[in-house]
């Protein structure tokens, strides 16, 4: 009897050795690989912070570029309206070589005013042309 109390005293003895052993290296392998989980955090918290940073830059020349876009449309939009050149004679070289002239330095004086269609007759009177017709508002097929 002492000796199976004995025999069995070694067995659980060996048991805990064992499991002690096996521990061990249980808990060296998870060590491992917190160790390696930790790494690769660090690096991808690495890669997210520079990637938030090139982001915010991205973002800001975008704002930047938004606003100076504005400001380019808004001058755009306030600039004077500009004026087609003027209509006369298709012979004469000076009217074809005019530049689109601003509202506000146009400036036309006459004792005599005249409807525009008036203008345009006398246009078309002087230059011996002819208007030209309408056609009628319901054609048929």
């Amino acid at each position: 009897m002492e000796l199976r109390i004995k025999d069995l005293e070694s067995e659980l003895s060996k048991i805990k050795t064992s499991q002690e052993d096996f521990n061990k290296t249980e808990l060296e392998k998870y060590k491992q690989l917190y160790l390696e989980e930790l790494k690769v955090r660090r690096s991808l918290s690495n890669k997210l912070n520079k990637t938030n940073e090139r982001l915010a830059e991205v973002s800001t020349k975008l704002l930047v570029e938004k606003q100076q876009s504005r400001s380019l449309f808004t001058t755009l939009t306030t600039r004077p309206v500009m004026e087609p050149p003027c209509v006369g004679n298709l012979n004469n070289s000076l009217d074809h070589n005019r530049k689109l002239i601003p509202r506000e330095n146009l400036v036309i004086s006459s004792s005599n005013p005249r409807t525009s269609n008036n203008s345009l007759e006398n246009y078309l009177s002087k230059d011996n042309r002819k208007p030209i017709e309408e056609e009628p508002s319901n054609p048929t097929l």
